[in-house]
């Protein structure tokens, strides 16, 4: 039994909130690894945490990944990529 095929906004769209996921899970992370983690206070990686989810950048870079995401999702749904049967 085959899987039915997914449609190319099906694709754009996962791609799309996968992209803009990996890029915020990279960038919080990073951010408190970076900057609040190995200093010897307990509450650095805290404030770290606080500091980088109250920034807009934090929230401005995954539209990048979204979009990125998406793009790859169109490439992968195009017509060109569906095997002839």
């Amino acid at each position: 039994m085959s899987k039915p095929a997914r449609t190319r906004a099906e694709l754009v769209v996962a791609g799309a909130i996968a992209g803009a996921l990996i890029v915020w899970v990279l960038v919080v992370f990073g951010t408190v690894l970076f900057t609040g983690a190995g200093t010897g206070n307990f509450f650095d990686p805290w404030r770290a945490l606080g500091r980088v989810l109250t920034t807009g950048s934090t929230w401005l870079v995954p539209l990048g990944g979204a979009v990125a995401g998406g793009i790859v999702g169109a490439i992968a749904g195009s017509p060109k990529n569906k095997q002839k049967k």
